[in-house]
């Protein structure tokens, strides 16, 4: 038996994943996951309460009635919500199904590891917060991602977000991926950071296809 221990995930990835792959049963496992729910609902709230994403709602500040701007408050609160929770169900399952199925490790062990990877992504949601509040940058100006080197690059949107995407918080997360495949599984090394390399390009490429549409103009 063994508690699934996001903090101990973090701090010592190796061990920690050792230990997972040799337990039966996975003490904690609900409670955390249910953890990791609402905390990315919380944070994603928070971050709504900061501003993060109101660009089309500002937009609308006078054109609509203060009445009918509150309420638009309120949908686009409830909206980052939701998105928390569904932002939260994306990194917990989709990448552990994937993994899931090309190879044999067990797949709540692999949602363990993307649990700390998530806990990565949230804290780097956090800690971007006074930038994004003192400063005004955009999430693809973070000094902690590539998008300020690609700004200074290239005229390209896309590009300009793809690079926005990858920072040292995704960096960090994908070693994470890494440390937790290679211990669970019986893969190659390369076929492993293949797997971790081929995934986050892919998400890393829909972040930049989603910044990419403006959605104001679809709605």
């Amino acid at each position: 038996m063994n508690e699934v221990r996001l903090l101990k995930g973090l701090l010592h990835p190796s061990t920690y994943f050792y230990q997972l792959r040799e337990s039966e049963i996975l003490k904690g496992y609900s409670q955390k996951i249910i953890f990791l729910f609402v905390l990315s609902l919380l944070i994603f709230g928070l971050n709504a309460g900061f501003g993060w994403g109101t660009v089309p709602l500002t937009k609308e500040l006078t054109t609509i009635s203060p009445l009918d701007f509150e309420v638009n408050k309120f949908y686009f609160l409830l909206g980052r919500l939701l998105l928390g929770l569904l932002y939260a169900g994306i990194i917990l399952f989709i990448p552990a199904l994937l993994f899931w199925t090309l190879s044999d490790a067990d797949f709540k062990k692999i949602v363990a590891v993307q649990g700390i990877t998530l806990v990565i992504l949230l804290l780097e949601k956090v800690i971007y917060l006074p930038f994004l509040t003192f400063l005004s940058l955009n999430w693809y100006s973070s000094p902690f991602a590539l998008g300020v080197i690609g700004q200074t690059l290239t005229d390209n949107e896309w590009l300009k977000y793809f690079l926005g995407s990858i920072s040292l918080f995704k960096v960090w997360a994908a070693y994470i991926q890494f440390i937790g495949l290679k211990r669970l599984t019986e893969k190659k090394t390369w076929i492993v950071i293949l797997w971790i390399v081929v995934l986050n390009l892919l998400f890393w490429s829909i972040t930049a296809f989603l910044a990419y549409i403006d959605f104001s103009i679809l709605v």
